[in-house]
Order: C-alpha cells, then sequence, then structure tokens
C-alpha cells in the first residue's frame, strides 16, 4: 500500500499535477556576487517577485545623482543610496507570502547594471 501511494505520488510530479507551477516560481533565484543588479531583477520578476515601490523616492525633496539616474530608469523598488567609500544602494522586492528581499549593490553610476554585493531573505512576522 506505502509503494503504490508513493507510484502514485511519483505519478503526480511527473505529470506536473499536484501543485501550481507558481509554487515553485516564488523562490529565490540563484545570484553570485557580482552579477548584475539587471540580471538579477529580471530573475525575480521572472519569479513573481514584485518591486516595493519606495513612496520616498516617487517624488524625492532633495536626491543625488546616483538617486536621480535609478529612479530615472524606473528602479522604483530602490530603498536609496549611501556614500561609504562607494555608493551602495539597496533595493526591496516582495513575494506572495510577504517576504522581503533586500539586494545591495555597488557601482551603479559607473557600469550601467550595477554590481549585487549581497542580499538578504526576511520573512514576514508571524
Amino acid at each position: 500500500m506505502v509503494l503504490l501511494k508513493r507510484i502514485f505520488a511519483l505519478g503526480l510530479l511527473v505529470a506536473g499535477a499536484g501543485f501550481a507551477p507558481s509554487a515553485l516560481a516564488q523562490g529565490v533565484p540563484r545570484f553570485r556576487q557580482g552579477m548584475s543588479y539587471t540580471d538579477a531583477r529580471q530573475r525575480l520578476v521572472e519569479r513573481g517577485w514584485q518591486p516595493v515601490v519606495n513612496p520616498a523616492m516617487a517624488a524625492p525633496t532633495t536626491t543625488t545623482p546616483i538617486v536621480a539616474y535609478l529612479l530615472s530608469q524606473g528602479y522604483s523598488e530602490l530603498v536609496g543610496c549611501q556614500l561609504v567609500g562607494v555608493e551602495i544602494c539597496t533595493f526591496q522586492f516582495r513575494n506572495r507570502k510577504g517576504h522581503l528581499l533586500e539586494i545591495a549593490t555597488v557601482h551603479m553610476p559607473v557600469i550601467p547594471a550595477g554590481t549585487v554585493t549581497s542580499w538578504a531573505l526576511r520573512k514576514k512576522s508571524p
């Protein structure tokens, strides 16, 4: 009986039944340090992650050249940038479960696509 249940479950898995394709789509894609932010962003959007629009960036009262550039590129998920020897910029995305993913980049003005340096997944609080 147990073997029959396993065969049936495997059959459902192979047939693609039993779980929605979007169930896997919400996973965090594989990132690597040094990859372009444009590639990381595209992978997230393809998996159903949504940019978290930062209202403070919609109409900033004061802005730096890098922030103005990123907003002009349509990066509404920009949390902000900080100069610490290099310009570090942070972006946020949210999945359907409410988890936040933050991505930090450098070199946004030097390399148009920027370079991913780190990322952190913050699970939704219960």
